[in-house]
């Protein structure tokens, strides 16, 4: 009872804190730690028998040490090879040579009307290739946006589609995903092609008809005069002229890869790591054909490390917070309470899959992501997986925790486009408001059904 107080009393700080607008790793992390030194004045160990320290003040600053050790050597590597490699992809063009080719053609199709409804789907497939909301939205809007503005779509009906890319898009190469999988005891491509995609798919098919028909209706409703919105306000950015349109292929090739021997050879088991090395010495080789130049062509290999670098500055530190808040939880005896009364619960599934989703939409909201507070309850989810299925917790979560960054108005992703624009939030949320709740009901309900 004191250890469920106490954890209470923790989150309820936790709340005001992220109220204060203070990250919610910092705060995640301080969480952990609290919940570990009560612990600790309650006399209960912190690691078994053969780890301690001797120490239990030093055992705190242990099991932080084994979940940065735990990351940087499983699913934290991963990530940072990802983000190495994007960093890569932009450093050669490549990234953008790609949004060129499949945002171009829609400039020449007649129907002007399917121009949002192709452009979503369009959006979707580079977010299996650039699963960062934010990095995909500053290309689109500097490469695809000037395109679709000339061809006729209004700027805001263009502005909340990127706003809704790179969400739910069922990629392996997502932080998500990777997270997720190694949370649940499975490999990325099972997660991802045997699972996410079962619902993902269907809600995308079904969101490219509902932007269709909410923008039309925006449009109707909404002057598109405005001179907030010139489509000079935007930078257009032209394709490098010297990257080959062959570059188009290498954002894409460990996605490929993936799939190819994953899917396509009999689950062969190449991993992540194996095929994200393989795209980078290919392209390595590309750049070097290209420059005719091995001294130019190994100088851009340095945006590689430059970008894992990021990649453990933004995504892994908000794992390892998250990981520390769960260990808290489990150490002082949280998580064995609530397995406890989830088993004695005759519709625990349908209340855990509605708990996780609220929270994630109302730290979403307040945070502008859900995801750090995903990474740290898909490791709680297998414990509940006598009683409920653990897909039917995560995957409704995951994609409540990313489509509420098109609805907060303090989303990076948000406030970027906005900006660009120069228009108020508030008339892009209009725009990703409805798309993005139908959005998250329908994985809900597919959810429920499949899982």
């Amino acid at each position: 009872m004191i250890a469920l107080i106490t954890t209470l009393i923790v989150l309820g700080i936790a709340i005001y804190l992220l109220k204060q607008k203070i990250e919610i790793k910092w705060i995640m992390f301080l969480s952990g730690i609290l919940l570990m030194i009560v612990a600790i004045f309650l006399k209960i160990p912190l690691l078994t028998e053969e780890k301690r320290s001797g120490i239990p003040f030093f055992d705190l600053f242990k099991v932080i040490g084994n979940v940065f050790t735990n990351q940087l050597t499983g699913a934290g590597f991963i990530l940072m090879l990802l983000f190495g490699y994007t960093a890569f992809m932009k450093q050669i063009g490549a990234n953008q040579m790609t949004v060129d080719l499949l945002s171009r053609p829609l400039a020449r199709l007649k129907f002007k009307a399917l121009l949002i409804p192709l452009f979503y789907v369009i959006g979707n497939i580079l977010g299996l290739i650039i699963p960062s909301a934010s990095s995909l939205s500053v290309l689109l809007m500097t490469t695809a946006y000037p395109i679709l503005v000339s061809a006729g779509v209004s700027p805001l009906g263009v502005a909340a589609v990127i706003a809704m890319s790179a969400t739910i898009a069922p990629t392996p190469l997502g932080a998500d995903n990777i997270l997720a999988s190694e949370a649940l005891s499975m490999e990325v491509g099972t997660y991802v092609f045997d699972y996410h995609a079962k619902v993902s798919l269907p809600v995308i098919f079904i969101l490219m008809i509902v932007h269709f028909f909410w923008q039309s209706f925006c449009d109707k409703r909404e002057s598109e005069t405005d001179d907030l919105i010139q489509l000079s306000s935007i930078e257009k950015e032209e394709p490098l002229a010297f990257v080959p349109r062959l570059y188009a292929i290498l954002p894409m090739l460990p996605l490929v890869l993936l799939m190819l021997f994953n899917v396509g050879l009999n689950k062969s088991g190449v991993g992540m790591v194996e095929v994200t090395l393989c795209s980078f010495v290919l392209s390595i080789l590309c750049e070097v054909i290209r420059t005719r130049s091995l001294r130019q062509g190994f100088e851009s290999i340095q945006s590689f490390f430059d970008g894992m670098g990021v990649g453990f500055t933004t995504v892994v530190i908000q794992v390892v917070a998250a990981m520390t808040f769960v260990e808290g939880l489990k150490i002082i005896g949280v998580i064995d309470f609530l397995t406890t009364q989830v088993q004695q619960l005759a519709s625990a599934g349908v209340i855990l899959m509605l708990l996780f989703s609220l929270l994630a939409l109302s730290v979403g909201l307040l945070s502008g992501s859900g995801l750090a507070l995903f990474y740290a309850c898909v490791e709680l989810m297998p414990q509940f997986s006598s009683a409920v299925n653990p897909m039917m917790l995560a995957i409704p979560m995951q994609f409540v925790s990313h489509l509420v960054k098109s609805i907060s108005p303090v989303s990076p992703t948000v406030i970027i486009i906005s900006s660009m624009l120069n228009v108020p939030v508030q008339r892009l949320l209009k725009r990703t408001i409805v798309p993005a709740l139908v959005g998250m009901v329908l994985s809900l309900i597919l959810s429920y059904v499949l899982f």
